[in-house]
């Protein structure tokens, strides 16, 4: 076994000399990014090459079996194929919450056709998903949600609205919780349903935020259709599915390290900045040093985790998005301090390393409340490991 992964590992590197160009080793700042999308777009040529290259190997989804668009890899072969991606600095060939959240829980809960239907689609890229849990009322509350979905002839018809939904106004099917019964327990009377986005009776409304970006959006349902053959699970027990997809979700969420921004390590910063000749370096250069040991130990315990989620719920999991949200805000709290006097500006006036930090540093301020604000974090937390009463 160990000769088969020492010549996987082999086969791997070579692969990627041959198929990763240079410009797809280097950080990638937002602007660079490609999204799965029916219209998919790619900044350059050599950004097209590269996701050519991961699909047709399956490799975006390397777990998922072959027939599904994915790469046949075992759990051994993926974690190989993960490591060497990142030793080399590869960017990821496209970023797609289909992947990282509803693959997983189509693969667990949805039928043959729905797997047909969907996974090959969502492995090359072709969709762009969101995410319709949230609502005006119905935030760390998630069960107290209102959207309605009733069903007629085999269609549901829904109406309501969700609320923080990232990128719905690019996206084109949204993993949704819509309430098909009332029910004196609220998780009961909950459906999963993916709702086709391109569709009259839709509206969809950008959120502004400080940063500047608008990655979020609420929308509006009047009268929207979806097919009862899109609805994960039996009717009224899509809560099941929702919590299975909110632990992948956190789980992506704790590894993600600065979605939505070019990945810059304090200590890059910290050795081409001002901050290097001036007061107090020694106890920055210490912070950025423990920063950097914290997330060696994140590492080891996302692949801890990743090994025990084979056998069902890992509990690590529960931690682990609320310490990785944490640290990665203290790091781009760490990237504007090695900056030096002056380092974070206003996005818009600012250009270059500091309007990359500036804008992730003021994009970080979700990720502590995106996934389950990490209040919701340390009540699951006391619960559900500690065994603290409720």
């Amino acid at each position: 076994m160990e000769e088969k992964l020492i010549s996987f590992t082999k086969e791997v590197d070579a692969w990627i000399e041959d198929n990763c160009p240079q410009s797809m080793r280097t950080p990638m700042p937002v602007s660079e990014q490609v999204w799965a999308s029916s219209s998919i777009e790619f900044p350059c040529n050599d950004s097209r090459v590269w996701f050519d290259a991961m699909v047709s190997k399956g490799w975006c989804t390397p777990e998922w079996p072959v027939e599904y668009g994915g790469g046949g890899l075992s759990f051994e072969e993926s974690k190989i194929l993960k490591s060497r991606l990142k030793f080399f600095g590869c960017r990821p060939a496209q970023i797609n919450f289909g992947i990282s959240m509803l693959g997983p829980v189509i693969l667990e809960f949805g039928t043959d056709d729905q797997k047909k239907e969907f996974l090959p689609k969502i492995s090359r890229g072709e969709i762009w998903w969101c995410q319709g849990f949230s609502e005006p009322g119905a935030g760390s509350d998630l069960a107290n949600l209102s959207t309605t979905a009733k069903l007629i002839d085999g269609e549901y018809i829904i109406n309501g609205s969700k609320i923080w939904t990232s990128e719905a106004n690019k996206a084109d099917w949204m993993y949704c919780l819509v309430r098909t019964a009332k029910t004196e327990k609220k998780q009961a009377g909950i459906s999963f349903i993916l709702i086709n986005l391109k569709q009259p009776k839709i509206d969809i409304k950008p959120i502004k935020l400080l940063s500047g970006q608008s990655p979020f959006c609420q929308v509006f349902f009047d009268d929207v259709i979806a097919s009862e053959s899109h609805r994960l699970a039996d009717e009224n027990d899509g809560w099941k599915v929702a919590k299975r997809l909110l632990e992948f979700e956190r789980t992506m969420m704790a590894d993600m390290g600065s979605e939505g921004a070019v990945d810059i390590e304090p200590i890059e910063t910290f050795k081409t900045s001002d901050a290097l000749s001036a007061p107090g370096q020694l106890n920055l250069l210490t912070k950025i040093k423990k920063h950097e040991m914290r997330n060696h130990l994140i590492d080891l315990t996302m692949t801890r985790t990743q090994i025990e989620s084979k056998n069902g719920f890992s509990p690590a999991a529960l931690s682990l998005k609320y310490i990785s949200t944490e640290e990665t805000q203290a790091r781009w709290e760490l990237n504007v301090a090695s900056l030096g006097a002056g380092g974070l500006e206003n996005v818009e006036n600012s250009s270059g390393i500091k309007k990359e930090i500036a804008k992730s540093f003021f994009y970080s301020k979700a990720y502590t409340i995106a996934g389950g604000s990490s209040e919701v974090q340390l009540n699951i937390i006391s619960k559900h490991i500690l065994g603290l009463p409720s």
